[in-house]
């Protein structure tokens, strides 16, 4: 309760000697204890925190978004640390990457979930694995962390509308295809090269998605927004019953310009700009996570160790959930 409470605090430095501090111990040794040492379950705290926001935030018409954060680090032995592209400096740097689901609703964007990605090289260095207290498991690509937060929140029966991924290009053919073995409507993201299906007359073919909606294809683009990009889908197929249906959907800024891609699946009825909008909210998860860095310094560990990570970034985003429900963010939140 004391770290909790730190990280609700006005304290600049949101670590443990910060939260010692505020609590008014004379060193941080108890708080680094209990990021390390102490016997407690932060999936456990995790769970709840679905619970809380089910009940707080929940409506029908939220996406949900997997996103990612980096976390700059010096030195090598911070868990899951190497040299990789960090998504918001757009640059090659030391750094950690965190995996977070969102949950963008009428009321608010909350995060809900984290996990941390363990590069391959990781797995492969067994000493330094043993420093970082990486327990010893597979492999898992940001994909698969992905598919593994979002099989939470489905467990957890978040409501929701539809669910988009941001960053993971590489990794859409496979969420989509696991997403829609789950009946879940959704927008990923996908690469130009991705290769795509879709019916012509009887017989299904396969293309990349650049050349789906290139120029012979004579898409029609549409801005829904002044400030928003222009939208433009092509249907793929749809199921026999003829309810739901597949798109490739594209945005950019400018005709002419970089296109990004998506696979979307979902209610045959659903327009355009319901998938636009869906695809846009990871804009909100963005900001959410920039809010809990500087509101309840989810970036101002310092431990290097991995179960630390998780404890105190859980901490963190349950502080900040309790900060948006003061707020009156939430239908319930009075």
């Amino acid at each position: 309760m004391a770290y909790l409470g730190g990280l609700l605090s006005e304290v600049e430095r949101k670590n443990g000697c910060g939260i010692a501090e505020y609590a008014q111990e004379i060193t941080p040794d108890g708080m680094q204890r209990l990021l390390t040492t102490a016997k407690w379950d932060a999936g456990a705290i995790r769970d709840e925190l679905l619970g809380y926001i089910k009940e707080r935030f929940g409506h029908p018409q939220s996406v949900i978004v997997i996103s990612q954060a980096a976390f700059t680090k010096r030195g090598r032995h911070s868990a899951g640390v190497k040299k990789q592209f960090n998504e918001d400096s757009q640059r090659v740097e030391n750094c950690q990457i965190g995996m977070f689901t969102s949950y963008s609703s009428p009321s608010g964007t909350i995060l809900v979930d984290r996990e941390l990605y363990v590069p391959e090289e990781w797995h492969d260095d067994w000493d330094r694995r043993a420093r970082a207290g990486i327990p010893e498991m597979a492999f898992a690509s940001r994909g698969a962390l992905a598919v593994r937060m979002l099989s939470r929140v489905i467990e957890a029966r978040l409501p929701m509308a539809w669910v988009t991924t941001s960053g993971l290009a590489h990794n859409g053919p496979a969420i989509h295809d696991w997403l829609r073995a789950q009946h879940v409507p959704h927008v990923v993201e996908i690469l130009p090269t991705a290769t795509v299906r879709y019916r012509r007359g009887d017989r299904m073919v396969e293309t990349a998605a650049r050349d789906l909606l290139g120029p012979v294809a004579n898409p029609q683009w549409r801005r829904f927004l002044p400030r928003d990009p222009l939208w433009s889908r092509v249907l793929l197929r749809c199921d026999v019953s003829g309810r739901n249906a597949t798109w490739l959907v594209a945005s950019t800024a400018r005709l002419g310009e970089a296109r990004q891609h998506y696979l979307a699946a979902g209610p045959a009825a659903a327009g355009l700009e319901e998938l636009a909008a869906a695809a846009q909210a990871y804009r909100d998860s963005k900001e959410a996570l920039e809010r809990a860095k500087y509101r309840v310094g989810l970036d101002h560990y310092e431990t290097r160790r991995y179960v630390a990570w998780y404890r105190h970034v859980t901490l963190a985003l349950f502080a900040d959930a309790l900060l948006e429900a003061h707020a009156g963010r939430g239908p319930s939140a009075a």
